[in-house]
């Protein structure tokens, strides 16, 4: 009887550790994330730098150096042009446009000069140009911007509806004449899921810029939970805003495992006094199949216990009863010496 109570102790221990190792394998499989991969290319020419901040007065003359250079392996002949351009999309993209274009309050083409039109660029060289900018004297107080833009010679590729165009780089130029400059932006858009079951939870954010010189918005999301504990601070990329264009700005909150209700406030500081742009989502994450899957443990190792329970309660109540019964097999057993 003893080997038998011994050996059921052990199966049931053997049970529990069965139980156990179940319900984290469970777990561990319910929080497995895939991950992604990027990868960047380059380009055979590049400006240098993709962006020149030039502030001058009307009327006065302000000369800079950029430079272009050939990664490339073989010989190129650079032409260099200076143009206007717009921003129409959110993602910032640049787009040339006539210079002729007298309505375009924003053109600075017409003011700037390079020193040469066109270069020969060995292999692995770098050349520097001069870049005579000069304000009229009635130019109006705020940002104005043009591109100068280098085109190698016979470089072209094709677009997706097989129309031949001109690869080229060049340098953004963004000029700003002093005086009472109208400063203001808006947080046009600002959205997150309602409703997710884990993270990484996906940020979207458009600024528009309502003044008249570009911005550059320092931004930041903070995000608390139900008890108004951080949760994170999420940096936004400090990126120029044209005026009156909009960008679009994505971040991620990179956290797997989230429960409850969050609040997200984002703050854009921008403009040379200070000003400051907010707004305010919420949002729920609940990984409700990791949760019911949690209960249903619980659930199976609380009726396990009542089991138990009931079992040692049985046993309990049967022990007076065996020990009875092997009382009375003894007292048999010694009648049973003394007859014979």
């Amino acid at each position: 009887m003893t080997n038998y109570k011994s050996q059921k102790t052990n199966n049931k221990f053997f049970n529990w550790k069965l139980i156990i190792v179940i319900c984290l394998e469970i777990v561990f499989w319910k929080l497995e994330i895939p991950q992604t991969i990027n990868a960047q290319s380059s380009l055979g020419l590049s400006a240098i730098p993709p962006r020149l901040e030039i502030t001058v007065n009307p009327g006065q003359t302000i000369t800079k150096t950029i430079k272009v250079r050939n990664e490339s392996k073989l010989e190129k002949i650079i032409t260099t042009d200076i143009k206007d351009f717009i921003v129409v999309d959110d993602s910032g993209t640049p787009l040339q446009i006539d210079n002729q274009d007298l309505s375009n309050r924003w053109a600075a083409s017409s003011w700037i000069q390079v020193s040469a039109d066109k270069l020969k660029l060995k292999p692995g060289e770098t050349r520097s140009l001069s870049v005579t900018v000069i304000a009229p004297d009635d130019a109006l107080p705020g940002g104005h911007y043009a591109m100068i833009l280098h085109s190698p010679s016979n470089d072209t590729v094709l677009s997706q509806t097989s129309a031949v165009i001109q690869a080229n780089v060049g340098t953004l130029v963004y000029i700003t004449i002093p005086g009472n400059i109208n400063e203001a932006a808006q947080i046009k858009d600002f959205s997150a899921p309602s409703f997710s079951e884990y993270g990484p939870i996906p940020f979207t954010a458009t600024i528009t810029n309502l003044s008249d010189i570009h911005i550059t918005p320092q931004a930041v999301i903070n995000i608390t939970n139900l008890l108004g504990l951080k949760t994170a601070i999420l940096p936004l990329d400090n990126i120029n805003i044209f005026p009156y264009t909009s960008r679009e700005f994505t971040t991620n909150l990179n956290k797997q495992l989230l429960f409850g209700r969050f609040k997200a406030i984002l703050s854009a500081a921008y403009g040379t006094t200070g000003q400051i742009a907010t707004s305010t989502i919420f949002f729920w994450v609940i990984p409700y199949k990791l949760v019911i899957t949690l209960i249903a443990i619980l659930t199976i190792i609380v009726l396990i216990i009542k089991l138990k329970k009931i079992n040692q309660q049985e046993m309990e109540q049967s022990s007076p009863k065996i020990v009875e019964l092997e009382q009375e097999l003894e007292t048999l057993k010694k009648k049973y010496k003394d007859r014979n």
